[in-house]
């Protein structure tokens, strides 16, 4: 059964509302220790909430050209909408995306958005080679020999992270990556990844077998426009998180590849 059919409607407003409310605490603090004028951010987002757009843009540029990436989130998207402005879409981007590489990941979504209505069939060529990794962290999984392979900053928990990107955009396709949670020896069989899954916030999650192992199927959306698909099972050397993050409006195109990937992941040393 194709793992993109196990879940729909399955995603969390409240979810993405904390992680939203956790950014925005962040770049409060952040503006505070750089001694900008928190009160003209304030007041933009007031202005926002009273649909106020002119004014608000006033104080919303001021700080976004002081890298203050909600205000640039912000203005990207009035820019987008032409919501108290005209409407200028590569303008849009530009902040979108300076918004993005500053840290504020909702930009992603925006920014995809503007991709999808750029290149509406996006078409690909997604009839993809494989090529089988064996990892020291004990598994094996098939990987697209043409996706950019990325070096784990931690080659003790993470490996087999890949990319696959649209014309060498920064804002990408899809992305796997796996990584070990070790638990001492023998202890495995303590996990209960029912537990796992639950601890991992308001997404869905299902018992499933890849037709390697057992283990748990969970998914989720992320702010930046994507799904995600975590794969989550355990062998001796500890719990093993399989992810494939996708661009949501790529999706159905790249169902055969998410499968694909998912499937092919096997513990070598199974409990």
């Amino acid at each position: 059964m194709a793992i993109n059919n196990i879940f729909k409607e399955m995603f969390s407003e409240q979810k993405r509302e904390r992680e939203l409310k956790f950014q925005q605490e962040i770049i409060r603090k952040t503006l505070e220790e750089q001694g900008y004028n928190i009160n003209d951010f304030d007041r933009g987002l007031e202005l926002l909430e009273e649909e106020d757009y002119e004014n608000a843009i006033i104080y919303l540029k001021r700080c976004a050209d002081n890298e203050n990436s909600q205000a640039q989130y912000e203005l990207g998207r009035l820019l987008k909408e032409g919501l108290g402005i005209k409407q200028d879409k590569v303008k849009a981007k530009e902040y979108l995306m300076k918004a993005y590489k500053n840290g504020f990941k909702r930009a992603g979504l925006l920014l995809r958005e503007l991709r999808y209505e750029e290149n509406k069939s996006l078409n690909k060529d997604i009839e993809l080679e494989f090529e089988n990794k064996i990892s020291d962290l004990g598994f094996t999984i098939d990987i697209p020999i043409d996706w950019v392979k990325l070096d784990p900053k931690n080659k003790n928990c993470f490996d087999a992270v890949a990319i696959d990107s649209f014309d060498g955009d920064v804002i990408f396709n899809i992305k796997m990556q796996v990584f070990l949670i070790e638990i001492p020896e023998n202890m495995s069989y303590c996990v209960d990844l029912d537990r796992v899954a639950n601890n991992m916030g308001c997404i869905e999650s299902v018992n499933f077998n890849n037709g390697n192992c057992n283990g748990k199927l969970i998914c989720g959306e992320g702010i930046d426009g994507t799904c995600e698909y975590i794969f989550v099972s355990k062998g001796k050397k500890g719990v093993y998180d399989l992810r494939v993050m996708v661009d949501k409006y790529l999706e159905p195109i790249y169902e055969d590849v998410i499968d694909h990937i998912i499937y092919s992941f096997d513990i070598t040393d199974k409990i």
